[in-house]
């Protein structure tokens, strides 16, 4: 009775005949439609992108705070207080300079940063 009402409501919505597997253990494979994998993809990207940026504006806002208390903190230092790798918190630095809100002053060693926004 519900294996027939599944082919009945596939059938009337046009899609692709489901597969029963009755081999060892019972499984059914359903298929959906293109429309609908389309939407799902583009809104899994769409989502996807939010949260990286949001991530992104937490993460530089961490970095900021923390060059804020200490100018003269090391990228290692930085990357304790952030949970990001050394190279993570190089790439936001980069990021940050390159938009105009931070600014490296002196040697690498012994310099300090100075925040500009």
């Amino acid at each position: 009775m519900g294996i027939k009402k599944i082919r009945r409501a596939i059938a009337r919505a046009g899609l692709k005949e489901p597969f029963f597997d009755t081999e060892g253990i019972f499984r059914t494979i359903f298929y959906r439609s293109e429309d609908f994998s389309l939407k799902i993809s583009e809104s899994s990207q769409k989502t996807r992108e939010k949260t990286r940026e949001k991530t992104r504006e937490k993460t530089r806002e961490k970095i900021l705070s923390a060059i804020q208390s200490n100018p003269s903190i090391t990228t290692q230092e930085l990357a304790l207080v952030t949970g990001l790798s050394h190279k993570g918190v190089e790439w936001n630095l980069r990021k940050l300079k390159t938009e105009g809100g931070l600014e490296r002053q002196g040697p690498d060693k012994g310099g300090q940063w100075k925040i500009l926004l």
